[in-house]
């Protein structure tokens, strides 16, 4: 089974070439080879946590492949009322934060406060982490420290931890967020890979595998910022490591089955 932990439904950055609907997305997964995808909103990141929440539920209690992650903010304080839709929807499988998108910082003490309530009221929880120039909100050891506060939550860090998109050095992408986080041997944290530099650039994904562990690490495109194409290039680069069958096989479903709590 291959599963894409990171993935939206609508319009990213507001670009029609980044937009998708259910179908579209149903579509995508058919043409890459994708068993599963697991969504959040673009509206919610975007535009209304809470609207673009409404949109997802509807959108899941039609789809064959879809699973997702209802979006909450401390920007939108209210949004943790959506937390209901975890028990209402069982396509819903946990939680998803983008504190760049929604302007606030994980340095934020009540930020930080707000999301404690909900690491304790959900298993999982997808956090972007900052990758893009000109970012820098939420730090993946930031994030990693505030998993370490809740061992019984399991967390998924965006972005290969935050891989810059460095364009004076496209051979050498920082890895710091995967070898800062890996360091603090964290049980419950996994990196996906929802990074162009997975497949464009030789040696990115190898040097994550070693650094982290195929154990962590869960297969992510941010589809549909990443078309079909994309997908199933990225997922030829995982088969294409020089690691044993059973570690590509954790690393494109099997951690993220567990992270689900799939049969």
């Amino acid at each position: 089974m291959i599963i894409d932990i990171h993935g939206h439904l609508g319009n990213i950055n507001q670009a029609p070439f980044w937009a998708a609907d259910a179908k579209q997305l149903e579509q995508y997964c058919q043409k890459a080879g994708v068993d599963l995808l697991c969504i959040s909103s673009a509206k919610s990141i975007m535009y209304d946590a809470m609207e673009g929440n409404r949109d997802l539920d509807a959108a899941l209690k039609n789809s064959e492949h879809l699973l997702g992650y209802v979006t909450v903010s401390p920007v939108f304080p209210e949004s943790k009322a959506d937390l209901r839709l975890l028990k209402s929807n069982p396509k819903f499988k946990g939680v998803k934060v983008h504190p760049d998108y929604h302007g606030f910082d994980m340095a934020s003490l009540r930020a930080v406060e707000y999301l404690d309530q909900i690491a304790e009221q959900v298993e999982l929880m997808l956090f972007h982490v900052s990758c893009m120039p000109g970012t820098g909100f939420a730090d993946a050891v930031r994030i990693a420290e505030f998993a370490a506060r809740h061992p019984r939550t399991n967390f998924i860090m965006a972005h290969m931890a935050g891989i810059f998109q460095n364009g004076n050095y496209p051979y050498f992408p920082n890895l710091q967020g995967c070898e800062n986080v890996a360091a603090m041997k964290l049980k419950n944290v996994f990196i996906d890979t929802a990074h162009f530099l997975m497949y464009v650039y030789p040696g990115v994904m190898e040097r994550m595998v070693e650094i982290v562990g195929a154990k962590h690490i869960v297969f992510g495109t941010d589809a549909p910022l990443q078309g079909p194409m994309q997908m199933r290039f990225a997922i030829e680069v995982i088969q294409a490591l020089d690691i044993p069958q059973s570690d590509k096989e954790l690393i494109l479903g099997g951690n993220a089955k567990k992270l689900l709590k799939l049969k």
